[in-house]
């Protein structure tokens, strides 16, 4: 009898560790990919501005960018909260600290119509967004190799497509006001070769003859040939077309990341 309890004991001990063990897995996986999330709210931010900055109103970019902001604080509190690892606390700390003057530019789009200083805003915007941007990288790779997860590199290409889908979005946006800031051709091109890297590692994956992830990654791809094709138009901008084909490039690399979860979690 004694015995039998002892196993019973072991049984439920063996099967709150099991559960124990998913609930950090999914933490930690929700974490991954709230970071990517952050890395495409990030260049939407930017974008929004530099729509703002131009008076495209499409989608009411107001809203928009008060609820990225509000999106990117709850993210970082968030991860302060579950998050107890040295990296993340250093991470969270040097984002905060960087955000705050960001934040501060990214409000003058709602509260200040001179193009002047909305040129300078945005200039330190786009010169400084990164520092923030870097951080939430350093957090997703962070938790990946700790967690080792299985198709972590896969898992990191969907969300890289989705991050580098805005990242063009926001600098076609830029392009479009005529920012002066001579690297925004070289961050296109940095987008663009991680896109197609992203892309290349998918489709060379097990996961390309799945007919809905072919879909869904073809998609991405017809996409990012048409952004190849009106960044070269210098005389006629369509920025809501842009913003429409970068947002359905963004849901559809969505999709690549919840197939590859759903089959990681088998």
């Amino acid at each position: 009898m004694k015995i039998y309890k002892k196993i019973q004991l072991l049984i439920v001990a063996l099967m709150i560790s099991v559960v124990s063990l998913q609930a950090s897995n999914n933490k930690t996986i929700n974490a991954i990919l709230d970071m990517g999330a952050q890395m495409s709210n990030m260049r939407n931010m930017l974008e929004t501005y530099s729509l703002l900055a131009t008076q495209v109103s499409y989608k009411s970019p107001e809203k928009r960018l008060k609820s990225s902001i509000a999106e990117y604080e709850s993210t970082l509190d968030t991860m302060s909260k579950n998050f107890k690892d040295k990296e993340i606390i250093t991470s969270v700390k040097v984002s905060r600290k960087a955000w705050k003057p960001i934040k501060k530019a990214l409000l003058t789009a709602l509260s200040d119509n001179d193009k002047k200083k909305m040129m300078d805003e945005g200039l330190f915007i786009h010169e400084n967004i990164h520092s923030v941007i870097k951080e939430l990288a350093k957090m997703k790779k962070y938790l990946l190799k700790k967690e080792s997860i299985k198709g972590g590199d896969l898992l990191n290409a969907s969300i890289e497509i989705q991050a580098s889908s805005q990242r063009l979005s926001a600098h076609y946006a830029m392009k479009m006001w005529g920012l002066p800031d001579p690297t925004i051709q070289k961050h296109w091109d940095n987008g663009v070769k991680i896109y197609t890297d992203s892309i290349k590692t998918l489709k060379a994956s097990e996961f390309y003859k799945n007919k809905e992830f072919k879909k869904e990654l073809d998609n991405t791809e017809k996409h990012l040939k048409y952004f190849n094709i009106v960044i070269m138009f210098e005389d006629k901008f369509v920025p809501v077309l842009v913003h429409d084909k970068a947002e359905d490039t963004f849901k559809s690399g969505k999709k690549l990341s919840k197939i590859i979860l759903d089959k990681i979690a088998k």
